[in-house]
């Protein structure tokens, strides 16, 4: 599951001030850091009712902010990352496909930030790097500046907006709340509302040649291998 959260330069300030002002009001804690396994769980809506009450308040804040969110759900890779070759997992491709057009179409430049280190999936950073360098699809990359920064998701409000809606998505996905909600569940009949916010937050693309890009997409396990740089390996 990878999640992209897309803020405007001129908008980071005020989406994370809001944060911060909803951490202050709601539970006293500034500096507290936004985490989905922490806030959406079971536990935390038996016994913390407070911590339920921000987690309303967030997500009814989301609809206010000035956002856009893709995700690409995946099941669990069929085959290991190979760690001696500059392979970029096609999750992060379709991200990179969704990113570009949206910053083409506000005539923007994106710079990515990732949560954590470069060394993720054996070296991400040099993975991305040869991705925008080596690939057809990258190189015609042109609104996504050349160094992705790795930072620590406590001081990025845009990560932990992600964090949490990746936790939202995940959970609707293995329970199938698209079919139903167990009866009497109401820890995901919560989670439900939840995702539908998160749909209301993204918004479908469509590339220059015509294929459809949604802002929520399923990777069928079978394509979720990995493909060598140089070959064509965005979504069809």
């Amino acid at each position: 599951m990878l999640v992209a959260v897309c803020i405007s330069d001129k908008d980071s300030r005020l989406i994370g001030g809001r944060l911060h002002a909803l951490k202050r009001d709601v539970l006293n804690r500034e500096r507290m850091e936004m985490k989905g396994v922490k806030l959406l769980n079971r536990h935390t809506f038996r016994r913390k009712p407070q911590h339920v009450a921000f987690v309303e308040e967030f997500f009814s804040s989301l609809l206010n902010l000035p956002i856009v969110i893709f995700g690409i759900i995946t099941d669990r890779p069929l085959t290991v990352v190979p760690l001696d070759n500059l392979y970029l997992p096609r999750q992060f491709q379709f991200l990179v496909q969704r990113i570009e057009l949206l910053a083409e179409q506000r005539g923007e430049m994106a710079t990515i930030l990732f949560d954590g280190t470069g060394g993720l999936y054996g070296g991400l950073s040099r993975r991305f790097n040869s991705f925008l360098y080596r690939a057809d699809e990258g190189r015609a990359c042109t609104h996504i500046t050349d160094a992705p920064f790795f930072v620590d998701s406590e001081t990025s409000a845009g990560i932990q907006i992600a964090d949490m809606a990746a936790s939202v998505i995940r959970q609707y996905e293995e329970n199938e709340l698209f079919r139903r909600v167990p009866v009497g569940d109401q820890y995901l009949l919560a989670i439900r509302p939840y995702y539908r916010i998160i749909q209301q937050r993204t918004t479908d693309l469509t590339s220059h040649d015509g294929f459809e890009r949604p802002g929520l997409y399923r990777l069928a396990p079978e394509q979720g291998h990995l493909l060598e740089i140089g070959q064509s390996t965005m979504e069809r």
